[in-house]
This record gives structure tokens, C-alpha cells and sequence, in this order.
């Protein structure tokens, strides 16, 4: 077996840490950014071109199931995650120029940088940036700020993390609820044709807990919204054979452009 498939054998978990692809985050302020914006870098998602999942919020669990498996972080306290590779140190979805695949869903978690929310007492946030970031230049496109206030288009991206964090906090409501239903469980993925041979394991919604749980609990489950984001995890699940073909892919691709 190779390295990269020896990799996609990996456990998926989500990483740790809420400032995760956030190399130097510090508060936006206008005394040390004054100066700074924004400008498309070279490789707009370089920044996430080695990891293998990202966060995702409840609400967008149905468009990004459309391109990736979404699973949960582990059995205590879980966090919905987009599994974007199953290679080491290779995100399958951004191509060697830095672009994201075209076509498939970018989350929002990504969308937002180099931009992000710290959460402080009685759930107040600060807007953060990620200082080490190609984004963020002294001859910037757009700049943060225009004299002594944010720029417009800084300001969008505020509402935009502001938005986020609302969606955080509802998809917090959503895995605390699966835990206290004991619906979640470790699975795993092997390889097609062979079960002795495990791709990735994970933590899922298992359907035979489902199957259990009363009408009273589906129901409340179908009133809060709950149920569809079920669903969609569930119906993602299927692109564990997609995301096995665009490794094979690229491990072929790699044999073939190397010479030895």
C-alpha cells in the first residue's frame, strides 16, 4: 500500500481548536489595520489546500452533501464536518493552481477567511483576522477600513461571520440533541469490494438507532428541522465511493507523471 493510501486510511476527525486555519489571528481593529485590506492572493484557497475536512454548519449540510461525505467529529461533543480528501496532506477539492474545484460546494467556514468570530463572555463576538494570511496586504484591493470606519465591503464580511456564528450556535443545539439520543455511532468505510480493508472511519447517525426512537422524538425531530439535516448526512454518505474514485484518480495521475 502506498503513503497516500496508507493515509486515506486515517481516522476522519475534525480539527481541533476554533481557530483552526487561522495561523495568526488577532482582533480587527482600526489602530494596527488601519492600513491593511483584502486582495485576491495568487492561490485564493492555498490556505486549505492540505487538509483533509472542513466544519460545516446544519444549515448547509444539504449543499455540501451534493460533493462531500458529512460526518461528525467524534462521539462527545460532535461537530459536522465535510470530508474533502483521503489523502495525506492533499485536499482533494483545491487544484494545483489554488482554485477550488469548480462546481463543488465551498463551505462557509472556508468562504469567510481570512475572517472569523472569537467568542467572548454572554456570547459577545469580536471579528477576527487571520494576520499571516496571502488575503491581507498593505496594497490592498479593499481596504478594512475607510477612515474611521469599516469599509463596506469590510462590513460584509462582518454580517457574513455574524450570520455564521447564529448558524454555529443552532448546529451546537443539533449535535447536542443527537448525543442525548445516543443516534450516533463509530462506522467505517472499506474499500469497495473488501471488507477486510478499511478506507476511513467515522462517526455517523446510525440508522438502526433511527429506526428506534419513538414517533413523539421523529416528530420533534421533523418540527425543529432536525430530521432533514439527518437525512442529508445520511444521503451524503454515498459520496465515500465518489471521493475513493477522485483518489484513485489522482494517485493514477501522480504514477503516471512521475518518471521513475
Amino acid at each position: 500500500m502506498s503513503d497516500q493510501e496508507q493515509a486515506g486510511a486515517a481516522s476522519v476527525r475534525a480539527p481541533s481548536g476554533t481557530m483552526y486555519l487561522y495561523k495568526q489571528p488577532e482582533y480587527l481593529n482600526r489602530e494596527d489595520h488601519g492600513n491593511l485590506g483584502w486582495r485576491t492572493p495568487e492561490k485564493p484557497f492555498g490556505f486549505a489546500a492540505t487538509i483533509n475536512s472542513v466544519p460545516v454548519v446544519a444549515s448547509e449540510i444539504s449543499s455540501a452533501q451534493k460533493n462531500y461525505p458529512v460526518v461528525f467529529s467524534g462521539m462527545e461533543n460532535p461537530v459536522p464536518i465535510a470530508v474533502v480528501s483521503l489523502l495525506q496532506d492533499r485536499n482533494m477539492f483545491v487544484r494545483d493552481d489554488g482554485q477550488w474545484e469548480p462546481g463543488a460546494y465551498v463551505p462557509s467556514y472556508l468562504r469567510r477567511h481570512p475572517f472569523a468570530t472569537a467568542v467572548g463572555e454572554n456570547d459577545q463576538f469580536a471579528i477576527v483576522i487571520d494576520r499571516a494570511s496571502e488575503a491581507i496586504s498593505e496594497d490592498p484591493e479593499t481596504p478594512f477600513f475607510n477612515g474611521d470606519v469599516v469599509s463596506e465591503q469590510t462590513q460584509s464580511m462582518i454580517d457574513f461571520c455574524g450570520r455564521f456564528e447564529s448558524e454555529r450556535k443552532r448546529t451546537k443545539e443539533f449535535s447536542d440533541r443527537l448525543v442525548e439520543l445516543n443516534l450516533l455511532s463509530e462506522q467505517q468505510v472499506n474499500a469497495p469490494g473488501d471488507d477486510s480493508k478499511r478506507i476511513a472511519s467515522f462517526v455517523g447517525v446510525d440508522v438502526q438507532k433511527m429506526n428506534d426512537i419513538s414517533p413523539d422524538v421523529l416528530q420533534e425531530l421533523h418540527q425543529n428541522g432536525f430530521l432533514g439535516y439527518i437525512f442529508a448526512h445520511l444521503f451524503s454518505l454515498e459520496n465515500w465511493n465518489r471521493l475513493l474514485a477522485r483518489r484513485s484518480a489522482i494517485i493514477a495521475a501522480a504514477s503516471a507523471n512521475d518518471p521513475a
